[in-house]
This record gives C-alpha cells, sequence and structure tokens, in this order.
C-alpha cells in the first residue's frame, strides 16, 4: 500500500471515530491479517507497549478480535464491513435523534431567554383578591410607586385596608407618585394618610377620566377596578411596565399644569400660591 493511500486511509478512519494510533494499527493488522503485538507495533510503526494498549482498544470496539488455542496471543481485524455498517447505525441514530430534537424544539425555545420576557398576566377578584393586588405591590425593588386612582371606587370594597396598606408602604421607604381626582372624598383620604415621601397631583375631575385605578412598579402594572365586586389584573413584563412609566411621566407633567400639587399637608395651586388642605 503506498503511503498516500495509506494516509488517506487513516485520515478516513479518523474522520469514522478513530484516533491515528487506532486508524494505524487497524489498517496495519489488515494487511497482517493474524499478527501478534510485536508484529503489529512494527508494521503500525508505534512501541510494543503502545501497541498494546491501541489493539485493545479496538478489541472493546468490536474492530479486532483474538485468536484462540495460542500460546502467543495474536490479533485479528473483523472485517471493514462492520464499518460500514456501523456508519449507517450512526447515520441512522442521529436521524432519530434529529426528529426527537424537532418534537421538542418549541419547549425549548420556550425556556430560552429571548422568550422569558413573555408577560405573565395575574387576575385577582373580590376583597380577597383587592387585597392580594395591593400587598403583591408592596414588593417593590425600586422604592417608587406611579399610581392614578380613585380612592372613594376601590373603599367600597376594602374600607379598612386602604389607610392599612398606606402606612405598611410607609414603613417600606416605598413612594408614591400619584394623579388623582380633585374632591373631597381624596383631600379628605389625603389628609388622614401619613404623608411623608408621597407627591400626589390633584386634578379637576372632569380631566380624571382613567376607566380604572391603576399603578406601576418594577416590571409589573397593576389596573384595578370596582366592577364584578372588585377585580385586579397585575401584568409583569419589563416591556410594558417602561412604557406605561413613561406614559406616566408625560401625564403627570401635563397634570401639574392643570392641577394642584401636594406635598404633606399643602398643596400648591396652578397660580405658586400654597394654602392648607
Amino acid at each position: 500500500m503506498s503511503i498516500s493511500t495509506n494516509n488517506l486511509l487513516v485520515k478516513q478512519l479518523i474522520e469514522f471515530g478513530l484516533s491515528e494510533k487506532e486508524a494505524k494499527v487497524y489498517l496495519a493488522l489488515l494487511e497482517l491479517e493474524v499478527a501478534a503485538v510485536s508484529e503489529v507495533s512494527k508494521t503500525a510503526n508505534i512501541n510494543r507497549s503502545t501497541a498494546y494498549v491501541v489493539l485493545e482498544s479496538l478489541k472493546k470496539k468490536g474492530l479486532v478480535s483474538t485468536s484462540a488455542d495460542e500460546k502467543v496471543q495474536r490479533y485479528v481485524a473483523v472485517s471493514p464491513d462492520l464499518l460500514l455498517s456501523e456508519a449507517q447505525n450512526k447515520a441512522k441514530r442521529s436521524e432519530e435523534i434529529k426528529d426527537k430534537i424537532n418534537n421538542i424544539i418549541p419547549d425549548l425555545r420556550a425556556l430560552h431567554k429571548d422568550t422569558k420576557e413573555k408577560p405573565t398576566v395575574k387576575v385577582y377578584e373580590g376583597k380577597d383578591g383587592l387585597i392580594a393586588a395591593f400587598e403583591e405591590s408592596l414588593h417593590n425593588k425600586e422604592k417608587i410607586m406611579r399610581a392614578s386612582s380613585s380612592p372613594g371606587n376601590i373603599a367600597k370594597i376594602i374600607p379598612n385596608y386602604l389607610l392599612q396598606y398606606v402606612h405598611k408602604r410607609m414603613r417600606l421607604g416605598i413612594k408614591m407618585h400619584g394623579i388623582h381626582p380633585d374632591d373631597k372624598i381624596h383631600r379628605g383620604y389625603i389628609e388622614n394618610s401619613p404623608r411623608t415621601i408621597d407627591t400626589y397631583i390633584l386634578v379637576p375631575r372632569t380631566k380624571h377620566k382613567f376607566p380604572a385605578d391603576f399603578a406601576v412598579w418594577d416590571d409589573k402594572v397593576g389596573f384595578m377596578s370596582d366592577q364584578n365586586r372588585g377585580i385586579a389584573i397585575v401584568i409583569q413584563s419589563s416591556m410594558i411596565s417602561e412604557a406605561m412609566k413613561s406614559i406616566f411621566d408625560l401625564a403627570w407633567a401635563n397634570a401639574k399644569s392643570i392641577g394642584d400639587e401636594v406635598k404633606g399637608y399643602k398643596t400648591k395651586s396652578k397660580n405658586g400660591k400654597e394654602a392648607t388642605s
């Protein structure tokens, strides 16, 4: 066998999955048909101890067997047809694996980081549901909340809870920026609330046309309504929350031009004068 042919066969056997030394030993044994370790090492041009290790490795792979009834152990190369059969089996197994992967691709994509931002939606109903939604907003990493509400609406369902919620929020250091309708109910609510860090803007009720209360914090947006005995929807999505924060900030800037800004117990009217609420 020419050197170039031998090198080509070695390269192809390596692609099949053999190491370079395994390929050389297997080719040497094909030429020798039956041979002892010393003969194989000489033909393959590797030392004897290495040849023995490689032959045992090929034996485990089913490419080499040993002759029986011999005082000196001799090795025999298994027919090259086995390589073709093994290659076909590998191709079949690869195709089966490919089919299985195709079947689970949708599930894998769902777990991929690019799809983890898929919004999640929680729906809370009734009195207990509204309280649970309020409690969820207290898990606030940014320590700031943007909200617009008419407390009189939700207060119909959880009248004793709202002030408790405000006290909890204050203890946690969560600041509120709120846009609310300017009326006796809301001013009374503000006067009876602890206000050390919050800022509100009271706008004419004719300008406060939000059909439901809403709040934005961290990566969440919550909507609440007194309809159907109380319902709250909390959407978790950084994309949606960032959009709502931007919209709120624009509304906040506009509200300042038409409403009264409230800090503590003082209101700052449109003409800049302070008055006691």
